[in-house]
């Protein structure tokens, strides 16, 4: 497949670029500081690419699986109208029948008047007056209906086609864009770990750097807005920088490390500009008094394993899965994927995230976890690890949701 063909050349690009650090390092010694920086720079840069283009696709195939879940309650449906369609034309067809048969063997009525007793004679006005007569005569109410009824049932038959047709469709797209998720993943985990191996300070220092550089922007974004309504008039209520995400931080989770750290990570400036209304002003909306709940729910998953468009307390989640669970047991209905979720929850400012916010990571959206507060978030990395708890990577943050 081409894709995959561009993802293996992704791949060889990400591991020349890993192979030749060793090669680059060694030689810091003779070589600029800059040159250096640039290629620690290069690397995470690939790395990035990498994760983000497996968190996209793993966020398309649970679309994908969302719809064929969709599709197949769409279809038993549709079956059962196929289904109640034929029946009753079944019946219809055998009211006229027997009341054919009564008029030719001289049994009950002559309901058909002359119509069988010699057709030729008359025209098609009288014969469709007289199969109108059947008709009333069986409990309905012209012999349009018969041919109406025909159509609709052809029409839940193209229908039904249709649908059967896409479910086809998407069970092979399903397995396509798991194969390709996997594989890309595995390239990004292997490729990760090698650098690490030999940069891995460097690779830290150069991930906590964006995040932080990404948060300030932000927190200054959000001191402007705040200003300007402050200006206005409107107050500055609604989040506001006390937020618990200023403090904290440290080594961002591409997928592959977690846990705490300690340096300030913070949300991209990107982030702030989608994130649809800005915490900080009169306009965001309220924290929730069950996100302890959903937040204490998600905490009772760590260490359970990630799996593709899965939610499954104790088993498996994928991202969106786990979000999913942990605001229901609080009460709180989400959309099964990430992208669903972001458009079905309120915005606030990446700056202004409270505990028990949604925080969702890329464009298109392709990752989402439960802010905690300090920096930190609980998510299900697509990364063949678990549920746990990480620092937020603020430089890939595109929107932060607020349910309940």
């Amino acid at each position: 497949m081409k894709l995959r063909r561009s993802f293996t050349r992704s791949a060889v690009v990400a591991a020349a670029i890993v192979l030749a650090a060793p090669a680059v390092f060694p030689e810091v010694a003779g070589a600029s500081v800059g040159d250096a920086e640039r290629e620690v720079q290069r690397i995470v840069d690939e790395l990035e690419r990498l994760h983000t283009q497996a968190d996209v696709l793993a966020e398309d195939y649970a679309e994908a699986v969302d719809q064929k879940g969709q599709l197949d309650v769409e279809v038993t449906e549709a079956e059962q109208r196929v289904a109640a369609k034929q029946a009753e034309l079944n019946s219809l067809r055998g009211d006229l029948s027997e009341v054919a048969i009564r008029s030719f063997t001289g049994a009950g009525a002559d309901v058909l008047g002359p119509l069988f007793s010699s057709p030729t004679q008359y025209g098609e006005g009288l014969q469709r007056d007289q199969y109108s007569r059947v008709a009333l005569a069986v409990g309905t109410t012209t012999t349009d209906d018969l041919d109406e009824l025909i159509a609709d049932l052809d029409q839940e038959k193209a229908d039904l086609e249709a649908k059967r047709a896409q479910v086809e469709a998407l069970t092979k797209t399903i397995a396509e864009k798991q194969q390709q998720t996997e594989d890309l993943t595995a390239q990004y985990v292997e490729a990760r770990a090698d650098a690490e191996a030999r940069l891995g300070e460097e690779i830290r220092k150069e991930e906590e750097r964006r995040s932080a550089a990404a948060y300030a922007a932000l927190q200054a974004e959000l001191a402007a807005q705040q200003q300007q309504s402050t200006n206005s008039g409107g107050g500055g209520g609604g989040g506001g920088t006390t937020n618990s995400g200023n403090t904290g931080g440290g080594t961002t989770d591409s997928g592959n490390t977690g846990g705490s750290g300690n340096s300030n990570s913070g949300g991209s400036s990107s982030g702030g500009s989608s994130g649809g209304s800005s915490g900080g002003g009169s306009s965001a909306p309220a924290v929730s008094g069950l996100a302890g709940i959903a937040v204490q729910a998600a905490y009772g998953q760590l260490g359970v394993p990630y799996r593709y468009a899965t939610s499954s307390p104790g088993v498996s989640f994928d991202c969106s899965g786990l979000t999913h669970y942990a605001w229901g047991q609080a009460g709180v209905y989400l959309p099964r994927n990430s992208r669903a979720q972001a458009a079905a929850t309120p915005r606030v400012s990446p700056a202004a995230a409270q505990p028990g916010d949604l925080i969702f990571y890329y464009s298109p959206i392709s990752h989402v976890g439960i802010y905690l507060g300090g920096g930190q978030l609980v998510h299900a990395p697509n990364s063949g690890t678990v549920v746990k708890v990480a620092s937020v990577s603020w430089n890939k943050v595109t929107a932060v949701g607020r349910p309940g």
